[in-house]
């Protein structure tokens, strides 16, 4: 009903691009405001709209993306209170920042400021804009697959004679993984330029042999003022000229003439090279996926059943030997978190902020528990209770028979996004507040916490962590370890919070795998290594390091461990079989174009993948 609905707004809009495309139009563009960074970016901003409703001349004003700090839902409402204060039409476009470091599992933006695209006829021509991702914090830039869904359907009602200005927050070349996907999209409309963010920087590029622009970010930084672009469209022009704000207008600096024929999808943009999986024949693809929607989430597994999430806000259970649909069930809102399988029941959670317990042989629903606050954090559970925590500095203890509270510890540090690890006596988890925190099962109250004392970008706060133990003066003890983005592998006395040992030798940031008799770690290095180290005697000692096939990755998905290989997640789709001796690669196999969300173990030489495009794969080796 709602595409229906928008191809009939489209076709009848369609009619205003017949109409002469010679008057002139002029614009304010701006990019990367950042919100919430640094203390005057909130003024460069107000500034900017001062600017901008001084100007006669602006007939609307443009933003592609990041347009927040971290996507939170305190930073939406300040942009949306600058915003009122602007008196010319306006449209957005997500960016990264604005989705992936998000307390409020992405929901924000469109709860108070619309969906993350447009598509408005000003003049003769139609501007599209569309949302950006990824959704995985860390993950290489990528549109995600619904906006991909929606442009395709915007971009084919476009009748081929109507101009087409596209608007995204990244720029359409080889660094945007989806990027052939996308050119191939826009090689169907009648597209003009395509105007794009992140970079921070005034330039030109070809994006795709389409005419590129990337513009600068609103920010002043070491200058006295901020800036945005200016940008007028006439006699089959479009020029730009960087507005100083309050200051100066400065000379043109580049032009783009939109009667030239577009050339996408003919050169520039490159297809996906998966020669790589023809060195590795004995490696196949058993099934295959293709999902409407991101996973950024990773899949359990029960027997033959595999259940896997999506940003769509959909669980899908297929069978794990042949792939097949079992059942669906939907949430209210989009889910990052992982399945969470004890027994015969299937625990989620959904950023509509509501806990779900759903049979495992049918999904059906159990019950639900309702937070009142979007989820992003995957569960646990031990002993009868479902351990989750929440975006709002919150954890909760849910009864897992009946989905009534148990307890509530409120107060935490920023928001949880990872799984806790639990023991007799509490559960650990880590916030991107920098902060990690051992909490009672009993009584949810705090028993210690530890702070990185480094800020937000430095948290344990996506790492899973694991209870390990090892022998020290002849007696067997625990220790918890984890991950965080400052590069650090810490091990902790779960009793008290000390810190038994602390190594950043392997320059690891969140991925990480443990052996199943928990007594060796492995920890992928962000510049191109995985290294192994042996933790059973309560202190790190490294085994091995490998030199892996790519120069960085800071995927924080799990490494996965089988009987004799590691299984190695990557930013590019593909995925690499190392031996636990560290003797080197067995195998590789590239099942995507984005970044590897999941692995998980199925038994029998094979391994299920998650992509964030939506791709879910088994591979028998």
């Amino acid at each position: 009903m709602k595409k229906a609905l928008l191809l009939a707004v489209l076709l009848l809009a369609s009619l205003i691009c017949r109409a002469e495309n010679d008057g002139k139009i002029t614009f304010a563009w701006l990019s990367d405001i950042h919100l919430n960074s640094f203390a005057y970016a909130r003024e460069d901003l107000s500034d900017a709209i001062e600017d901008i409703n001084g100007n006669p001349l602006i007939d609307f004003v443009i933003m592609s993306g990041d347009l927040t700090e971290f996507g939170d839902t305190r930073e939406f409402m300040m942009l949306d209170t600058l915003l009122r204060e602007l008196d010319r039409p306006y449209f957005m476009t997500t960016g990264n920042h604005d989705v992936n470091w998000s307390e409020n599992g992405c929901t924000a933006f469109e709860k108070l400021l619309g969906p993350p695209h447009f598509c408005t006829e000003i003049k003769g021509y139609r501007f599209i804009g569309c949302g950006a991702g990824p959704a995985l914090r860390m993950g290489p830039p990528q549109i995600p697959r619904e906006e991909l869904v929606w442009l395709d359907s915007v971009i084919t009602a476009t009748p081929e004679e109507c101009p087409v200005i596209f608007i995204n927050h990244f720029p359409i070349d080889e660094s945007l993984c989806n990027a052939y996907e996308v050119s191939q999209i826009l090689s169907k409309g009648n597209v003009k330029c395509v105007l794009s963010g992140h970079l921070h920087v005034n330039r030109a590029y070809d994006a795709g042999g389409i005419p590129g622009v990337i513009g600068r970010s609103t920010l002043r930084r070491a200058d006295p003022a901020g800036g945005y672009n200016i940008v007028t469209i006439e006699n089959g022009t479009m020029s730009f000229r960087e507005r100083i704000i309050k200051r100066e207008t400065k000379p043109l600096w580049h032009e783009v003439a939109l009667n030239r024929a577009p050339e996408s999808g003919k050169k520039g943009i490159q297809a996906p090279d998966y020669s790589i999986n023809r060195e590795f024949p004995r490696v196949r693809e058993v099934w295959k996926i293709a999902d409407v929607a991101d996973i950024a989430s990773r899949g359990a597994i029960s027997g033959n059943t595999y259940i896997y999430t999506n940003t769509a806000g959909a669980v899908h259970a297929v069978n794990a030997k042949n792939g097949k649909h079992i059942w669906s069930f939907k949430s209210g809102n989009k889910i990052f978190s992982a399945p969470c399988i004890s027994g015969d029941t299937v625990i989620i959670t959904s950023c509509d902020g509501y806990i779900y317990a759903l049979t495992l042989e049918e999904g059906n629903l159990i019950w639900k528990h309702d937070t009142e606050y979007p989820i992003v954090a995957t569960p646990a559970v031990a002993g009868g209770v479902v351990y989750t925590g929440s975006g709002n500095g919150k954890f909760h203890a849910i009864d897992l028979e009946n989905g009534s509270l148990v307890w509530e510890c409120s107060g935490l540090s920023g928001y949880i996004e990872a799984k806790p690890a639990v023991d007799s006596k509490n559960l650990y988890i880590g916030t991107w507040g920098a902060k990690f925190y051992a909490i009672e099962r009993k009584s949810g109250k705090t028993v210690w916490e530890f702070d990185t004392g480094k800020g937000r970008y430095f948290s344990p706060g996506a790492c899973w962590p694991q209870v390990a133990p090892y022998t020290s003066d002849g007696k067997s003890r625990s220790q918890v370890v984890v991950l965080s983005s400052d590069n650090f592998l810490r091990a902790f006395d779960p009793d008290d919070g000390r810190i038994l040992w602390a190594s950043d030798q392997a320059a690891g940031r969140e991925s990480l795998g443990i052996s199943p008799d928990r007594k060796t770690v492995y920890i992928k290095g962000i510049g191109g290594t995985v290294t192994a180290a042996d933790i059973s005697a309560g202190r790190y000692s490294a085994l091995w390091s490998l030199e892996m096939p790519y120069k960085s990755d800071f995927v924080p998905t799990n490494i996965e461990c089988g009987a004799r290989l590691l299984f190695i997640p990557t930013e590019s789709g593909t995925i690499h079989a190392v031996g636990k001796d560290g003797g080197g690669v067995e195998w590789s196999r590239k099942i995507s174009h984005s970044a590897v969300t999941s692995l998980c173990n199925a038994g029998r030489n094979r391994l299920i993948a998650n992509c964030m495009d939506g791709t879910v794969v088994c591979l028998e080796f």
